[in-house]
């Protein structure tokens, strides 16, 4: 199936949305217009960001759009590649650990998942946040994310900063002790899925 208008509605809402140009991101990569979920890649010299969509059309509100963050080595086509021999994650969701580490918050607090990153919280309770849905409304969120946290955000996944992503990798392998700890204790624990990476095993 074609899906040549589903890639095009998404490059238009996210160049509507994202100022591109001001962050030094220029289209890198698209995906094969005949997979499902369309998406697109932009590369800066810090790091890659990706846009995929996911559902119904762009008008329908239970459409969805996610937005992954990758070093520059991050391959294209997969969340997954090797890096010094082992398998890692090479595109991350910034919401769950990335933002709070950015505001200094202690795997303790990460850990116990209900620590939506303030500007995103600010956001969800604004009268934009409030008006929109859909993949504009998480391009708008990611939009008042770059703005707020600035080049900081962007910096973390930077190949030039190794030891703030080795300070980001030892912050994650805490978050994932507490996280297990917290499992011992729930009726319902988090599924793991056989043969994944943990969440600190990252590149």
């Amino acid at each position: 199936m074609d899906r040549t208008k589903e890639y095009n509605d998404l490059v238009n809402l996210v160049e509507r949305c994202l100022d591109f140009r001001r962050w030094g991101f220029n289209r890198s990569y698209s995906s094969p217009l005949d997979k499902p979920f369309p998406y697109v890649i932009y590369d800066s010299e810090w790091c890659r960001v990706k846009f995929k969509h996911f559902g119904g059309d762009y008008g329908d509100q239970w459409s969805e759009m996610h937005i992954y963050y990758g070093r520059l080595h991050a391959e294209n086509d997969e969340s997954l590649m090797i890096w010094n021999d082992e398998v890692c994650w090479c595109w991350h969701s910034i919401e769950r650990y990335a933002l709070n580490f950015l505001d200094g918050l202690s795997a303790e607090d990460a850990g116990e998942l209900k620590h939506e990153p303030r500007v995103m919280q600010e956001f969800r309770n604004s009268e934009i946040g409030k008006a929109i849905h859909g993949p504009e409304w998480v391009a708008r969120r990611h939009l008042v994310t770059w703005e707020y946290y600035g080049q900081r955000l962007f910096e973390l996944f930077d190949l030039r900063h190794p030891d703030l992503w080795e300070q980001y990798r030892s912050f994650l392998t805490n978050v994932r002790v507490v996280e297990d700890e917290n499992d011992k204790k729930r009726k319902f624990p988090r599924i793991k899925i056989p043969g994944h990476p943990e969440i600190n095993e990252v590149c």
